[in-house]
Parts: C-alpha cells; structure tokens; sequence
C-alpha cells in the first residue's frame, strides 16, 4: 500500500513538474528568426566595411556605405545566394557565390549558426573554427497604436487598432476598427472595416497622449513601439480580421463587440515569444467585467483605457513619437 501511495506520489511529481516545464516553455518562447534586413558583421567590418542586406528570396547584397543616404540607397557591390536549413530555427546558413569576392570565395561555403535573437546572431566556420558576430542595423521602426474615441451620450464612437512601419522614405499605415458613417436617411452608422487616413490622423492629433486618462475621458490613445518580430507576430491579426470584412465573415453582427473581440486579440499577439515590450494586458475578469457592466459602444474605449492605465510608462505619446525619422547608419571602420 506504501509502495503504491509513493509510486502515486512520484507520478503526480513528475507530471506536474512536466506541466510546469511546458508552460515555461510557452511564457517564454523564442520569436522565430527573421533574417531579412540590413546587418553588419565584425569580421567584414575589419575587411571591407560592407553591410549584408539578405531578402526573403534567397540573396544576400553585399553594399557599401554611402554618406547621407538611406540604406536602401547604398553601393551595391556584388550579390549571393544564401540558405537557412530552418528559417525560423536555423542551425545552418549556406553561402553559392558564382564569383568569389572579398567575403566569400568561389562555390559553396557553410557555417553554423550557434546562437540567435531578435537583433544578432554568430555564426562558426567549421573549416578555420572563426566565430564571426552579425548585428542588425535599424532600418525601420514599428509602431502598434490603438485609439477610440466616445460618441454622445450612449452612442460609440471611432475605435480601432493601427499597424505602423517607418524606413525613413515613407510610413506605412494599417488601420482597422469602426468609423461612423451616414447611412442613405442620413443617420450615423457605426461600421466595422478599415480606416480612413483623416479619420485616425484627426482622432490622433485630437488625443490627449500627454496625460493619464480618466474614467471619464472622451478619448484614448496608447501606443507600443515593437520589434519588427514583436510587429510580424501582431499583424497577423490584422490579415485575419482583414480577411473576415473582405469576405463578410465577421464573427458578431454588432461592429463593437468585433471591434472590442479584435483589439483583445491584437493585444494577445504580444508577450508571445519574449518581446520586449513585457505590455501588461487587461486581464480575463477586467475584460469580463468591462463586458458585463457596459454596453458594447462603451466597451473598446474602456478596454483601451485599462490598457493604456496598465503601460502609461511603455506608451509613446505624440510628443515622443517619430513623425519624421530617418535610419542612422554609421559608416563601419576598417
């Protein structure tokens, strides 16, 4: 009987120490690699003084630094193709150069990548056992920004989420949630698709960012400046709810119990896989609450204003945010 209440024991021991483990690993799970973008590494730093620019399709641009240019604008010396045995994993990265250069020789190199994270990852020679670091230069800046705004008395107002991207020659913008239109009698209606520019610049500008909202304030703004894996993450809920006004496959037929379902979702996008941000979200029982005290037009505003209360020190206000930015790159030295 002892023998079978300790076996018993050590089961339960061993299968909550499992559990726990697995949901370890799921706080803290480490963002896919992406390796698309403009890097420097130190041993060609030494060399040449290049930067790599590797593509989603396979090359990798050696570029030579230009003053007072963007990166997209640099010398292009010479191209590769390039291979990672997982991209999202990688262990391995394979180099083919048709004609060797200062960095690569001639056919087919390999290396090991022995280490990776958001902004650098070190690879080996396995051949000459050199270990050479990568870092990534910023060449864009991203930015998630959810705002609403409440209508008169108990009527919504706008409300939605807004995808940003910066590369210093344009800004790219994704913004969808509810506007409020006029129907043919000429009546306010409340729609759920995407937003205008005038829109959510004038809900923006209007938007009282520089102080601590109330619960009666009239309008909410909070912004989080992402990683561009944080961002890739997040934005996957924007092509899904894109995709649902498309195909006129909206979960509610009320466009503010999608709006308020959407923003929940967009904000769970983060905190996935070791972001930095560490955003604090309006937790289950506050979403419940919000949901059984108030009436759907009120709720995003409410969501957001929690949000906004949780991460007043993570928010970006309007007075701090980039409205022109363009990527610093320093020439390297060599």
């Amino acid at each position: 009987m002892k023998r079978a209440l300790l076996f018993n024991s050590l089961v339960f021991a061993l299968t909550a120490a499992v559990v726990f483990a697995s949901s370890q690993r799921d706080t803290f799970r480490v963002c896919p690699f992406n390796i698309h973008g403009l890097w420097r590494s130190d041993a060609s730093t030494e060399m040449t003084g290049m930067f790599f620019s590797f593509s989603a399709e396979g090359h990798v641009t050696l570029m030579g630094y230009t003053p007072g240019v963007l990166p997209q604008d640099f010398e292009v010396i010479t191209s590769v193709n390039y291979k990672l045995d997982q991209p999202a994993a990688p262990k391995q990265i394979e180099f083919t150069t048709p004609r060797g250069n200062d960095v690569f020789p001639t056919g087919f190199t390999s290396w090991k990548i022995v280490r990776y994270d958001d902004d650098t990852f070190t690879t080996l020679d396995p051949v000459s056992g050199q270990q050479t670091h990568w870092v990534r230069e910023q060449t864009h800046r991203y930015f998630l920004t959810f705002a609403a705004r409440s209508g008169p008395h108990s009527q919504g107002g706008p409300a939605f989420a807004m995808w940003t991207v910066m590369d210093g020659r344009q800004t790219k913008t994704e913004a969808l949630g509810i506007q409020i239109k006029k129907d043919e009698a000429g009546t306010n209606v409340s729609t759920f698709g995407p937003i205008p520019a005038e829109i959510y610049d004038r809900i923006i500008e209007e938007s009282e960012d520089d102080k601590k909202t109330s619960n009666h304030a009239e309008s909410v703004l909070v912004r989080f400046e992402l990683t561009e894996a944080e961002f890739d993450t997040t934005h996957e809920t924007y092509r899904i709810w894109e995709n649902y006004v498309t195909s006129h496959k909206l979960p509610y037929s009320d466009p503010y119990m999608n709006v308020t379902e959407f923003v929940a979702r967009a904000v769970e996008g983060l905190n996935q896989c070791g972001d930095k941000i560490k955003m604090n979200r309006p937790t289950r029982s506050e979403r419940d609450e919000i949901v059984a005290k108030l009436t759907p037009p009120r709720q995003p505003l409410e969501y957001m204003r929690i949000m906004r209360k949780k991460n007043e020190e993570r928010h970006v206000t309007n007075s701090m945010y980039p409205w022109v930015w363009r990527p610093l790159i320093q020439q390297p030295e060599h």
